[in-house]
């Protein structure tokens, strides 16, 4: 090994990083108009300007208009996989869990990646995930936290799983496009909490019921780090057992 070659190993992080930084920014900007204007609305030369690198760096890391599609779903995928472990991790039962994960949702929808990803499943672009495939995936998440609720009897005997957490994936979308539609005068957040405060004394035990009620659960951090942006991870806030 010759002298040289920690000196070359060593700059090559840094231009690793920056190129992991303009992979990010070219996403970002693409998801952005994606979202906007649709995946067959958008030409390929439309992604550069708003901060975007120059038309090669473009180029060098997407070879077309559909590289750029797959590579967006494929960072929201990946990147929602860290997020249920931290969920799990903090939350102290299956129900405040699944509250947890949907704030994790809700966030997220804020990222132009992720944006960009809905809208890209919507058109049909890419073979595989579809937008129902997605949408189950979440709802199986859903669902094995209710099962975990269920079995910490925390369910009330009529309360099927698979049914709840079909509902409740259905009543998060409602509401998304809703709040989309009325162009966020009511915050999603907002829109969400109606529904768990409606919906979660229907399928939990009176005496969880009581406690969460005690809690302040309306008064909840934010999630963050849950982007596919975010390169630090999940960071997932659990509900305060005092008001």
């Amino acid at each position: 090994m010759s002298d040289a070659e920690p000196a070359t190993d060593g700059a090559r992080v840094p231009q690793q990083a920056r190129s992991r930084a303009t992979r990010r920014a070219l996403l970002a900007a693409a998801g952005e108009r994606f979202a906007a204007r649709g995946f067959h609305g958008t030409a390929l030369n439309d992604l550069l300007g708003n901060g975007v690198p120059t038309k090669g760096a473009l180029y060098f890391h997407f070879a077309s208009k559909q590289a750029v599609a797959e590579a967006l779903v494929a960072e929201m995928s990946a990147s929602w996989d860290l997020v249920l472990p931290e969920v799990r991790r903090v939350a102290a039962d299956g129900l405040e869990a699944l509250v947890l994960l949907t704030d994790a949702v809700i966030v997220r929808l804020d990222d132009p990646i992720v944006r960009g990803a809905g809208r890209v499943l919507r058109d049909g672009v890419v073979v595989s995930p579809t937008l129902a495939e997605v949408t189950t995936w979440w709802r199986d998440q859903a669902e094995e936290l209710l099962v975990e609720a269920q079995a910490e009897g925390l369910l009330r005997p009529e309360a099927d799983p698979g049914w709840v957490a079909g509902e409740v994936v259905a009543g998060f979308a409602g509401r998304a496009t809703v709040s989309e539609g009325w162009s966020g005068v009511t915050p999603l957040r907002d829109l969400v909490d109606e529904f768990w405060a409606g919906f979660l004394p229907l399928i939990a035990t009176p005496d969880w019921s009581r406690r969460w009620t005690a809690r302040p659960w309306r008064q909840r951090q934010r999630p963050d780090g849950v982007g596919p942006q975010d390169v630090d991870g999940p960071v997932i806030h659990g509900v305060d057992t005092e008001p």
